[in-house]
This record gives C-alpha cells, sequence and structure tokens, in this order.
C-alpha cells in the first residue's frame, strides 16, 4: 500500500525555525514586524521541509481570495485550449492562482462544475463556453464576479468579453463582395450554444442587407450523414458559398465536397471562424477570422480582477475585433448558379 509523504504543518515549520507558529503566518503573509533574520530563517525552514499553504484556509480566514475559478467547455477543441492557456497566463501576471474546470454540453453538469469552484472559495469565475445555459452564469454571478468569455449570453449580472460582433458581420460582406448571390448558413440546432446562433445571426443580417439570397443549415451534427445532407440541400437550393459557423464545420463541408469531386473555391466557396491551432494553418488555407484569444483572455481576467478588488463596479461588455485570415477557400461567384 502506497504509503504517502506527512503533509507539513504551520507547526512543523515553527519548530524548525525555533519561533512561534504565529510568526511563521506573519512571515507567510509578509508582515512588516517580523525582521530580516526571521524572515530568512523561517522562509528556509520552509523550504527544507516542503511546506506547502493551505490556501483556502488562508482565504477563509483573510475573506479575501488570490484564487479565480476557469469553467471551459472542452479542453481538447483548439479554441478552449488555447484559451484556457491565456487565461492562465494572465491569472498569474495578475497575482492569481487559478483553478480549472471543465464540463459537458447540459446544464447539470454545468451547475456541478460551478459549484465545486463555488466550493472552492473562488474569488471569481469566467466561464469561456459557447454552449453555456444562461441560468448557469446568472447562478454563478449571485456568489461572485462572473465573466462571460467568448460566449453569444448578454446577461446584465454578468460581465462578458466577445467577438465584436461587426468582425462577424464584415465577413459576410466580404462573401458577398465576391458576387454570391445565394449564400448558406450552418446553424446549431442546440438551444444552448448562443456564440453561434449569435454568429449565425449576424452573418445572415449582414447578408440580407447586402441583398444575398441566404439559406439556413439547420445542424444537429458537426460531422457526419447529417452535416453532408445539409450541404447537399445548400448546394441544389443554389448556394455558392457557405459560411460555417467555425473552422471545424468548414473543414468537415471542405472534405465533404472534396469527395465529391467539387472544386473549392471555383465551384462553391466556404469560409470558417476561430483560425485556432492547425485550422489556422496556411496549408490548409481556410478562408477564416482569427479570434485574439490572448486579448480576450486579459480582458477577461481583468474585469475579474477589477469586480473581485472592488464590488461597486457594474458588469459591463468588451468587445475585440478578430483578424480577417484570406486563406483559398472564398473565391468569386460561379456566375452559371447565380443566374
Amino acid at each position: 500500500m502506497q504509503q504517502y509523504k506527512h503533509r507539513v504543518s504551520m507547526a512543523d515549520v515553527a519548530h524548525a525555525a525555533g519561533v512561534s507558529p504565529a510568526t511563521v503566518s506573519r512571515v507567510l503573509n509578509d508582515s512588516d514586524t517580523v525582521s530580516s533574520k526571521t524572515k530568512v530563517a523561517v522562509l528556509n525552514a520552509a523550504d527544507a521541509l516542503g511546506y506547502v499553504r493551505n490556501l483556502g484556509a488562508v482565504s477563509l480566514a483573510s475573506s479575501q481570495t488570490m484564487t479565480i475559478g476557469l469553467l471551459v467547455r472542452d479542453l481538447d477543441n483548439y479554441f478552449y485550449g488555447a484559451v484556457a492557456s491565456c487565461v492562465r497566463n494572465e491569472s498569474a501576471k495578475a497575482g492569481f492562482d487559478l483553478l480549472i474546470v471543465s464540463c459537458a454540453d447540459n446544464i447539470d453538469s454545468q451547475m456541478h462544475a460551478v459549484r465545486c469552484l463555488l466550493g472552492h472559495n473562488v474569488g471569481g469565475i469566467i466561464v469561456s463556453s459557447g454552449r453555456v445555459a444562461a441560468s448557469v452564469v446568472e447562478y454563478s454571478a449571485k456568489f461572485v464576479p462572473t465573466v462571460a468569455l467568448a460566449s453569444g449570453l448578454d446577461l446584465q449580472t454578468v460581465n462578458s468579453v466577445r467577438i465584436d460582433p461587426k468582425t462577424e458581420s464584415n465577413l459576410a460582406k466580404t462573401v458577398a463582395g465576391y458576387g454570391h448571390r445565394c449564400v448558406a448558413v450552418t446553424a446549431s440546432s442546440s438551444p444552448l450554444t448562443s456564440s453561434l446562433h449569435a454568429r449565425t445571426a449576424n452573418f445572415l443580417t449582414q447578408l440580407v442587407i447586402s441583398g444575398v439570397r441566404t439559406y439556413i443549415m439547420s445542424l444537429k451534427s458537426d460531422t457526419g450523414e447529417p452535416l453532408h445532407k445539409a450541404v447537399d440541400e445548400a448546394m441544389e437550393d443554389g448556394a455558392t458559398a457557405i459560411m460555417a459557423s467555425s473552422d471545424a464545420i468548414a473543414l468537415s463541408i471542405l472534405e465533404y465536397l472534396d469527395e465529391l469531386g467539387i472544386d473549392c473555391p471555383n465551384e462553391i466557396s466556404v469560409t470558417g471562424f476561430d483560425g485556432m491551432g492547425p485550422y489556422g494553418s496556411p496549408l490548409l488555407g481556410i478562408t477564416t477570422v482569427k479570434q485574439p484569444v490572448a486579448e480576450l483572455a486579459k480582458a477577461a481576467v481583468d474585469m475579474v480582477s477589477a469586480r473581485i478588488a472592488d464590488e461597486t463596479i457594474q458588469p459591463g461588455q468588451m468587445l475585440v475585433k478578430g483578424e480577417f485570415v484570406p486563406g483559398r477557400t472564398l473565391g468569386p461567384a460561379n456566375n452559371s448558379k447565380n443566374k
């Protein structure tokens, strides 16, 4: 049976340094009432014994915390993986420890994740999921400052940081500018996909303003037969371009078109969104929008930090511009289909 190492206590450090536990506490809290010589002795003893502070007990005792939580949808997803990495970096710069939990695309899992973070006495929570329920985010905001990062939620009690909708509109305007008069737009059939719903709405609005006929591809799945059927129906309706709400969906569409022997973009154009990981590689050449994840993460950490420091600050929204990536999958419309 494995024997775990004894967890060193403050009393152990005090005994080794020849001081009282109260003195150890003052040293660890960087008090000015302790001499430099005593500080060195205590810190050396703590290091030699492998002392690890109980941060939960510290925060409870001081009614303050230097820990924030991140609820992230799917760490295997390139976008959310990048979000977690950038939030971690920005949290460290701001002097916060970070607890990360992931959740599934259902309310029970999301609520469990929030309660887990609250149970660890975090001072604030950043929720990064395009499929989180509004009720879950509102529940979190009842207890701690909460920031919705890269979601489509617009809640008065919650800070939010997301891509500027003008970036999404500009992508649709660019597609229309290539002469496409019938454009298909992917849409999720899940009620929780707030970020994709908002993106789809922005695409459609701009296309209509640009005088383009639209076709909505309602997807029950981002891959396989449901997607293939939706692509077939869009082309039958006369679409000469497909605007996918993510690069992953765009790649699935491109793979299916390749199976059919349909040339992209000469016969039909395809655009994506996110520009993360290998999807943003010039070898794939997907015409897309790159989300500025580092900037989004910094804004979210700054927001939660400010509200932890000052509870009177009211929740607000920050919009961050994305970067258009020309790629090779968007080209002029096939005129024969636009007649």
